[in-house]
């Protein structure tokens, strides 16, 4: 039991915790307790979506043992505006407590709307429109380049650019994103098409009939090879539509385990990596993870999310001597 609670704190500081522990406060810092109503939301906050299924999870959790770690404010006028524990905020009231723990820091404006992209992005809690949204918001406001906002969000420019090519996207595939009917890996093919009216088109197919990553970027490629695109969709071999008739649910769930430590840890790491990933158990102690990816620009996307968390943790992908994907 010890071996895997140790691995659990391994894997929630590599993946997340699902408690939202938004930032660290220093054992010096005095610590003050607030009335709920005194505190406004950070007007730079990126997020715009709190999950209801993850916010019921905190409000029981803060209903039961109370908000345990102080948010992060800033004073303003005679309110303080909530620089870090916003979903911590919400739940509080929701479960009825009249006051909250904070630690007053002093920020500015561009202090506010960095802590707000960084923390979130670190945290991986934006949908990736409201982190394409939340890093253009930041250019415009602060006046900086791409290759600026990479380097305060500790990102490649490329990840940056790709991320806000996103807002190109027609206003309703932005909003299929939003509200979690596609991935990013799913409309990232559909920025190569200019055609907006077929980028529609694909994407209504792609929620539809639950095409994968993969069958998107096949479809993609030969679109832009000369086929016609209504006849690729409908020339969609059987076998393939049986298949995705299955892959229909928005989330992907693995098949039942005898192992639910290692299911539980195989779910979350699919979750954050956006991809499938197999816990494959060998001996007691010991076995191999295997994470799929389906294009080069996936295989990238997938180590800058693993280097991100590395850097966090103090250490770098390129000190591990040996890497299976």
């Amino acid at each position: 039991m010890n071996k895997r609670a140790g691995l659990g704190k391994g894997l929630e500081a590599l993946f997340g915790s699902t408690e939202d522990v938004s930032a660290e406060v220093a054992e010096n810092e005095v610590k003050q307790e607030i009335d709920v109503t005194d505190l406004v939301p950070n007007p730079y906050q990126p997020r715009k979506v709190f999950e209801p299924e993850k916010m019921k999870e905190l409000v029981d959790s803060v209903r039961q043992h109370g908000v345990i770690q102080p948010l992060i404010v800033r004073k303003n006028g005679k309110k303080y505006e909530i620089v870090a524990g916003e979903r911590r905020w919400r739940a509080a009231k929701t479960a009825g407590l009249k006051v909250v723990p904070i630690v007053i820091r002093d920020y500015d404006e561009e202090a506010m709307m960095e802590v707000a992209m960084i923390e979130n992005i670190q945290r991986h809690d934006l949908n990736p429109l409201e982190e394409a949204e939340g890093i253009k918001a930041m250019m415009d406001k602060l006046q900086l380049t791409q290759a600026d906002a990479a380097k305060k969000l500790g990102r490649s420019r490329t990840a940056v650019t790709n991320i806000l090519r996103l807002l190109n996207l027609p206003a309703k595939i932005r909003e299929y994103i939003s509200k979690e009917e596609l991935t990013l890996g799913q409309v990232r093919p559909l920025l190569v098409i200019e055609d907006e009216a077929k980028q529609l088109l694909l994407a209504q197919t792609i929620i539809t009939k639950g095409w994968s990553v993969r069958k998107v970027e096949d479809v993609v490629k030969e679109f832009k090879e000369g086929r016609d695109l209504e006849s690729l969709i409908e020339d969609e071999p059987i076998q393939e539509k049986k298949e995705n008739s299955a892959k229909k649910p928005k989330t992907t769930k693995i098949k039942e385990s005898p192992d639910v430590f290692c299911a539980d840890f195989q779910n979350k790491m699919m979750s954050v990596l956006g991809t499938k990933v197999k816990v494959v158990k060998k001996t007691e102690t010991s076995g191999k993870i295997e994470i799929e990816y389906y294009s080069l620009d996936d295989l990238e996307r997938i180590y800058e999310l693993l280097e991100e968390k590395a850097q966090a943790l103090g250490g770098s992908l390129k000190k591990i001597q040996k890497l299976n994907v």
